[in-house]
């Protein structure tokens, strides 16, 4: 069995929301890993926090956004790794995913400085850092909805209602982003199938993405899998 160590970083509206979006994602994940008999697991090592100095306040075509820079980031997460594998002993573990809050640039001037839609890969010393801003799939006013219910502390009917409806659609593409990732991680490239390592132009083709592999993906994963036994 090979494990992924995963962690979450930022804020958002309501903390209970979103910890509960995290872990609602990565047990569906790990639903998904056994009910496809695939030797994975997705195990949570706690919130990861950064201090608000690491915030970048970037003007952008869409306007003023806050945003991660990459490097800090991925150095907090191998370091985190690293902490996690020395208590893990005994299990097979050398990757870690991070869901953020907030989108993450980069000071490599051959890297696009900002991206709407975002998820990285760095490789440190056969450690694997993923990344993934949960931002651009947060569906559009579930943000306003959560601050009125926040500030007022209740919400008609109606509205209770649409905030489940965009919470499930939330965590629906989230799972097909945490899985798109992973593919990643075990060298499956992007492909043409009915398959969610079938890149979106449009978060509208992302909704339309099944959360799942095409049978080809699924065997360059099994095989990833396997060798990684051996």
């Amino acid at each position: 069995m090979e494990f992924i160590a995963f962690t979450y970083v930022g804020n958002f509206v309501d903390r209970k929301v979103i910890d509960g979006v995290v872990f609602n994602v990565f047990d569906e994940a790990n639903r998904f890993f056994d009910e496809r008999d695939l030797p994975l697991r997705f195990l949570y090592i706690g919130r990861l926090k950064l201090e608000p100095g690491y915030l970048i306040n970037l003007t952008t075509a869409d306007g003023k956004v806050m945003v991660y820079p990459l490097e800090a980031l991925v150095e907090l997460l191998y370091s985190r790794l690293l902490r996690e594998m020395e208590g893990q002993q005994g299990i097979r573990m050398n990757k870690i995913f991070a869901l953020t809050t907030f989108p993450l640039v980069s000071r490599n001037r051959y890297f696009d400085f900002y991206e709407k839609f975002l998820g990285i890969h760095e490789t440190l010393l056969g450690l694997r850092m993923m990344m993934l801003s949960m931002k651009p799939f947060e569906p559009e006013g579930l943000s306003k909805l959560l601050t009125t219910a926040k500030s007022s502390g209740n919400l008609d009917a109606d509205a209770k209602r649409l905030v489940k409806l965009k919470l499930r659609l939330f965590k629906d593409r989230l799972l097909k982003g945490v899985l798109h990732e992973v593919g990643h991680s075990f060298g499956l490239d992007h492909c043409h199938n009915r398959c969610v390592m079938n890149s979106p132009a449009s978060m509208e083709e992302w909704d339309l993405r099944v959360p799942d592999y095409c049978d080809d993906c699924m065997a360059k994963l099994r095989a990833a899998l396997k060798e990684g036994e051996d």
